[in-house]
């Protein structure tokens, strides 16, 4: 015979109140997994998104002002960074020295500065016999960071107007999803990553310049003006560095731009 408590247990009503019970167990874990599902299927379906043509040729430029001209590379980038940084003036500037095509260079010579583009000149000095011929390859070097420069100018120009289109398109999306809030978090993350990339672009592009700078200071001499095919060479010379001036100005205003977009 049964006890009242196994009878009880037994009732269809127990059994009722178990079974429904269980169910509530049962569709609880469900939502749970799907909401767990939901959010990997988010996450998933949100990869970041591909680097652009534009971007990859940002990279490549940039690359391309980072290369040294000077064989101690974390040298050249510590001094000239740090003199820079100090805001001591170097490149071309605007006075006429009365040989150089009207363009004239405010270079302090430094012992340190003067060390980095010392070992420059020296060894186009090494490598070629005539001076014009060590101007000659001087202004080539220029002319290499002068078109790396216009390249990542516009590459730059691309990205920013890129990133501000997307970012709009993004801030302005009506559903505002959690797929919606991580798009544009990694757009965000992008523009960063980006822009790191073009202020380190112009910092080398302005290393580069200081070291010109000084190297002409070094190899034109005011009471040397020369023959007629070496003052030929130094304008050629000044022509290419005011233009890698310029360049960097407009740099400088790209990075200002997408520093606003972000």
């Amino acid at each position: 015979m049964k006890s009242n408590g196994s009878r009880i247990c037994d009732s269809p009503a127990v059994r009722h109140r178990s079974a429904g019970a269980v169910w509530r167990i049962a569709a609880v874990s469900s939502i749970s997994m799907a909401l767990f599902i939901g959010a990997c299927q988010t996450t998933d379906e949100t990869p970041p998104p591909q680097r652009t043509q534009a971007q990859l040729d940002l990279d490549d430029s940039s690359e391309d002002l980072s290369r040294a001209l000077v064989t101690d590379t974390e040298q050249e980038g510590a001094i000239l960074g740090g003199l820079i940084g100090a805001g001591i003036g170097f490149g071309i500037g605007s006075r006429d020295d009365g040989g150089g095509g009207g363009i004239g260079v405010s270079v302090p010579i430094g012992a340190f500065a003067g060390s980095v583009a010392g070992r420059y000149v020296s060894a186009k000095q090494d490598e070629y016999t005539k001076k014009v011929e060590v101007i000659e390859a001087i202004t080539r070097d220029v002319r290499s960071k002068n078109e790396a420069a216009a390249r990542a100018i516009k590459a730059m120009e691309i990205v920013v107007a890129e990133h501000r289109a997307r970012l709009a398109q993004l801030r302005a999306a009506k559903t505002k999803s959690r797929r919606d809030e991580l798009r544009l978090e990694q757009q965000i993350a992008m523009v960063e990553k980006d822009l790191q990339t073009m202020r380190g672009a112009l910092g080398k592009a302005e290393e580069h310049l200081a070291l010109f700078g000084e190297a002409r200071g070094l190899i034109v001499k005011k009471d040397e003006p020369g023959d007629i095919v070496q003052q030929k060479a130094v304008i050629s010379m000044d022509g290419e560095i005011r233009s890698l001036r310029s360049r960097i100005q407009a740099m400088h205003k790209l990075v200002n731009d997408l520093s606003a977009v972000g």
